[in-house]
This record gives C-alpha cells, structure tokens and sequence, in this order.
C-alpha cells in the first residue's frame, strides 16, 4: 500500500526515481500530509514508522543524514482500541471441559490448557518443542515460535523461561512417551503433524465454543485472559509481562484498566 502510494505522490513531483540525497526535510511534511487524509490512523502510523526504518537504515549505512519521518510518527493520533473481552473463570473451565468431551477436537485439550495457563502466543505453544522443557517439566523456556511451518525467534526476540504450575507439570508430563525425540514438537494434530493455527481456529475452536455456548473470540484471546486475570488478582504488572514476553510499557498501556483498578489511600496517619 504504502509503495503505491508513495510512487503516486512522488511520481508526481518527479522524484520517484531520484535518491535520497535529493529528498529534502519538507517533503516528509507533505507526504504526511498527502497521506492523512487516505489511511486510516493505525495504517498511517504503520507506514511512517516503515519509512522511518528505512531512513534509519541508511543512517547507519552513511547514505543519508537524518531521519526526516521519525518526527512525524509521534504526531499520529491512534484512536484507543477495545480490548477483547477475556474469558470468565467459568468460561475457560466449559471450553476445556468441551474440547475433553468432543468425540472430534478432544486431541486438542492439552494444547488448550496450555495456551490459558501460560498466556503464551498461540505460535510460541505450536512451536514449543520436548527439548524446550527440563526433565521433570517444571520449567519452559519459550524462545521461538512457529506458524505455517517457519521457526522463528518470538515476536519480540526475547526469549523467556517460566516456572509451570503443578498441575501444567503433571499434564505435560502424562503427554510423555518412551523414547520420545527432544526435537518433537509438545502439541501436534492428530495426524502427528505441527498444528495449523488457522485450521484449529477454524475448526476445532469454533466449533467447540458454540457447542459449550461460549461467545467466539479467537485463540489469541487466551493470552489476553491470562494476563488480566493475573493483573485483576494483584500480580506485580512487571511479573505479568516477565512471563508472557511482553514489554512491560506496552502492558501498561494494553491494560491500564487492570493494573490497580481501584487504587486504595495509603493510611499514614498511624
């Protein structure tokens, strides 16, 4: 889009084929403002921060300067987006129950428990693998993450290692085989294959939902029930972000609203 867009404008100008030596500070302004008006604020935001990595990229090659675009990103106003409602302790509770039950999906229910106990994205769990765990599965170390067959470092490149509940421990320990292979992925489809997240969204998890009467919201919002449930319990928000992989300025923002939803005066006077 942001390609389209800028071979328009700056075809225009005559500059679509000049280098970057020849663009000039004001250019950026007007680009911003050319674009304002046709992409939506997140959309917007996105392509100036694409624009200014590439400026960034040339700074460390020596090609250009300064970065005329990182200025601009600060000035796009994203509107506040509602978070997804989180699944109820009785909802989550009916959807393991479900997919234990389901005479199709219910291959799938230790994969499920594990995405609400952890709060761990939905390509970290498909990709955890048998080497990933300690002997006794106390512990997880989640470093990558794995989707339409490509391994990959997790989203934000940072990997984590988290102590397991015990009743984690003893599902994943009861998952183990004789002989098995470290380099095994834990979760797989019934065929032994790695899980298709689009095909167990779309079949598996749809279904089970509507047979237990629980409102749809994706996969994904495993992870954000884990993590406002945890917030609305008292957990320390650094903790909370610590064991999810996240950054803890983006939890705080994502989820204000759980972190002391209702803050208490301290008694000083004694």
């Amino acid at each position: 889009m942001i390609s389209g867009r800028s071979d328009s404008y700056f075809g225009s100008l005559h500059l679509a084929n000049q280098s970057a030596f020849d663009f000039k500070p004001d250019y950026s302004e007007q680009f911003y403002q050319y674009l304002l008006g046709k992409l939506a604020p997140v959309t917007l935001k996105q392509s100036i921060v694409w624009l200014s990595a590439c400026w960034q990229w040339g700074i460390e090659q020596e090609i250009v300067a300064a970065d005329p675009w990182k200025p601009l990103i600060k000035r796009v106003k994203v509107p506040p987006k509602q978070m997804p409602k989180p699944f109820t302790s009785n909802e989550i509770k009916a959807i393991i129950q479900g997919f234990e039950q389901d005479r199709y999906y219910s291959h799938y229910v230790e994969f499920v428990e594990f995405l609400f106990s952890t709060g761990c994205r939905t390509g970290e769990a498909i990709g955890l693998c048998w080497k990933h765990l300690d002997e006794d599965c106390s512990t997880v170390w989640i470093g990558e993450s794995l989707s339409r067959g490509i391994r990959k470092a997790t989203k934000t490149n940072r990997a984590r290692t988290i102590t397991l509940t015990s009743r984690l421990q003893s599902l994943l320990l009861s998952m183990k085989y004789e002989n098995f292979d470290l380099e095994q992925s834990v979760f797989r489809s019934p065929k032994g294959n790695s899980i298709d997240d689009h095909n167990f969204r779309n079949r598996a998890w749809k279904s089970v939902l509507a047979k237990v009467g629980v409102d749809y919201r994706k996969p994904y919002n495993t992870r954000h029930t884990l993590i406002s449930h945890a917030l609305n319990q008292g957990m320390n928000p650094v903790e909370v972000a610590q064991l999810t992989g996240h950054d803890v300025q983006t939890l705080y923002e994502n989820y204000a609203g759980n972190v002391n939803s209702r803050p208490r005066l301290p008694d000083i006077i004694l």
